[in-house]
């Protein structure tokens, strides 16, 4: 008999947008140190599932099998609200009042509360009688079917919010979520600051910081595999927000110079061919390669081969910008100095001249000369390469971070 079967049923329903997703990697570990270093019994459940499942170790591939994933055609289950009703007539009529009654405040959103509704309850159907906790990560689509899924099932609802979510509208109802919830985490100060800023009342002294975490012995400093010339690596979705336009006029400002490099760009997005249209007019195309999304060990292996490592992030036009990048952990966690932007909670982890180089988002000018000092400055790579992964294993350790959220679960159930 596999360990799969011999697997208790799950007490606490992880909802996620898509599992897995290669830009949360960092959602996989939390749940994988949940169930393996604190045996909390967990599943996902997610709305879409993830492409890319060679992309994962198999543990990660085993979660999957587990998990609970929606239906794409769930408008055509016209029998569902019936059976749903039936088997939890009070947790339903309750849920439908939720509904109703936010429908009636919010005309504009009704199709995003009946859908919302409609995954809860397929859910709700699917998720095995042990079921004691819910808990949703982001504060938009995932937490209004995780607080419907809690209210149809009668258990506790939690969340947690993280960036896009916090920064841009596309997160409703918080005025209703926020009292409904056990605790809400944020992963970062700032993050957490700007929901208790928006909604001082309803937080109710629940909000709990608990930052991302990676495990420092994975993400460590190995031989560098460096080329003759320094190679300048970035990670990241090609989305505005992760600013890769203005990388790529530094990296412009840089060749005009005389300075030599190879600069690196791993991630996938809609900007990708822009992007390069850019590189070709700057005349950065022969020197930048577009690596496209890679798995998480291939990415890691990349720090290895970086002389430095970037992210030109900025606030996007919609307002959505970066929270504390993984990323941005993960090269500091393996030794590799960091220039990035003074954006959102970027400078709780970069300090300058101590654990890397801020520079003003949306300079180019600026990112090109603290990138440049970065690259031939001996004794700055070698400060802040040691003072950085320093930083990482005091404050940001994956043990840390999921002993919290261990802690607020157990409490929860």
């Amino acid at each position: 008999m596999s360990d799969r079967i011999r697997r208790p049923s799950p007490q606490i329903a992880y909802v996620l947008d898509e599992f897995p997703s290669l830009s949360e990697l960092f959602i996989l570990r939390e749940m994988q140190g949940l169930r393996e270093r604190h045996e909390l019994r967990l599943a996902p459940v997610a709305l879409r599932r993830g492409r890319h499942r060679e992309a994962y170790s198999p543990a990660a591939v085993e979660m999957v099998e587990e998990g609970v994933f929606r239906p794409s055609r769930l408008w055509g289950l016209w029998l569902l609200p019936a059976l749903v009703a039936l088997r939890w007539p009070g947790g339903y009529l309750s849920a439908l009042g939720i509904v109703v009654r936010q429908g009636f405040r919010r005309p504009a959103l009704l199709r995003e509360l009946v859908s919302a509704l409609l995954s809860a309850g397929y859910f709700a159907l699917r998720l095995p009688r042990s079921l004691r906790h819910v808990h949703a990560n982001f504060a938009s689509m995932p937490s209004t079917v995780g607080l419907l899924l809690a209210e149809i099932r009668g258990t506790g609802f939690s969340f947690s919010a993280h960036a896009r979510d916090l920064f841009t509208e596309e997160a409703h109802f918080l005025d209703l979520k926020l009292p409904e919830a056990e605790f809400v985490t944020v992963c970062t100060a700032y993050g957490r600051d700007t929901l208790l800023r928006r909604h001082p009342l309803a937080s109710g002294g629940k909000v709990h910081l608990v930052y991302h975490g990676v495990d420092v012995s994975h993400y460590s400093p190995v031989s560098p595999s460096r080329s003759a010339l320094p190679v300048i690596l970035s990670v990241g979705r090609l989305v505005e927000k992760k600013g890769f336009p203005i990388l790529l006029r530094a990296a412009g400002i840089l060749r005009a110079r005389g300075i030599e490099f190879r600069l690196v760009i791993i991630g996938e997005g809609p900007e990708r061919a822009d992007l390069q249209r850019l590189a070709t007019g700057l005349g950065v195309a022969e020197v930048t390669e577009f690596r496209g999304a890679q798995t998480g060990e291939q990415v890691r292996q990349a720090y290895a081969e970086a002389e430095v490592f970037v992210l030109a992030s900025v606030v996007a036009s919609d307002q959505d910008r970066d929270g504390l990048p993984n990323v941005l952990l993960e090269a500091l966690a393996c030794g590799v100095p960091a220039v990035a932007t003074r954006v959102s909670a970027i400078p709780e982890l970069i300090e300058p001249e101590e654990t890397g180089l801020l520079a003003k988002p949306g300079d180019p000018e600026d990112f090109a000369e603290q990138l440049e000092r970065m690259l031939f400055d001996d004794e700055l790579r070698a400060t802040v390469s040691r003072l950085g992964r320093e930083r990482v294993v005091q404050h940001f350790r994956l043990e840390r971070s999921v002993a919290h959220m261990a802690e607020l679960l157990r409490s929860a159930l």
